[in-house]
């Protein structure tokens, strides 16, 4: 399935998202669509093609965006639903019970022979952050710093607060680019993210998809403190040298 590639950040969660699933309760929806089969306790395609339209529409997508309705089929289990978007078209799937949407389909055969050498090449350091061999990338002389996010997204909510309270403390050693809810930067959202969100990108050298909260808040903020203090030699001093164990673990 092509990805999206000119929508709002928001669009990127329901279909280019890391998440395998996402699931979605409708239990008001199916009150409005009616009983399912009282022999199988499922829901018809079309039922269950509409709940998904409908949440879709009402939760996931920018406002001025409209999701429709192309097509749904059965296909291995589960119902195939072809819907559009603007102009482009994608595939989604909803179990039949119309509890989850899995936003696209993987080839896990066709995966299986090139996801190992990809991980192989990937090195990851302190608050699961991958290391890129990218020059940092700078703005009039400071390291650039991205957030990417949206309102609507749990993880962005979380993780928004900590990095403009952890940015605030190098206003005069970098340049940070608080992209929650726009669609600025996107060259850098394409290169360093599998476009999930929230997604940041530290000097073009460190970036994560996701947020930092298996490390709680305290814990992020260190990590979060001592990877922008590699980038700007460690400065301001007073800042840098409370994460000094961390940084030396860069």
């Amino acid at each position: 399935m092509e990805k999206l590639k000119t929508y709002l950040i928001p669009l990127t969660i329901l279909f280019v998202s890391l998440v395998i699933a996402v699931a979605l309760f409708f239990v008001n929806q199916k009150e409005a669509q009616g009983p399912a089969s009282e022999s199988t306790g499922i829901l018809s395609s079309q039922q269950v093609a509409q709940m998904a339209i409908d949440y879709i529409n009402q939760n996931l997508l920018t406002q001025g965006l409209i999701a429709s309705l192309v097509d749904v089929k059965e296909e291995n289990g589960v119902y195939k639903i072809h819907l559009k978007i603007g102009e482009e078209e994608y595939d989604s799937y909803v179990t039949k019970d119309g509890k989850i949407l899995f936003p696209e389909g993987y080839d896990l055969e066709g995966a299986s022979e090139t996801q190992p050498e990809s991980q192989e090449e990937q090195v990851y350091t302190i608050g699961n952050f991958l290391v890129s061999k990218d020059e940092t990338c700078k703005e009039n002389e400071k390291p650039a710093i991205y957030f990417f996010g949206s309102e609507g997204c749990p993880h962005c909510q979380w993780e928004h607060p900590i990095v403009e309270d952890v940015t605030g403390k190098f206003e005069e050693q970098i340049s940070f680019h608080n992209n929650m809810d726009s669609g600025e930067d996107m060259d850098i959202f394409k290169k360093y993210s599998s476009g999930g969100i929230p997604t940041l990108v530290l000097g073009c050298k460190y970036s994560r998809v996701g947020s930092g909260a298996r490390l709680g808040e305290e814990g992020e903020e260190e990590v979060l403190t001592a990877l922008i203090c590699s980038l700007t030699g460690g400065q301001p001093a007073d800042i840098c040298n409370e994460v000094r164990s961390l940084i030396d673990q860069i």
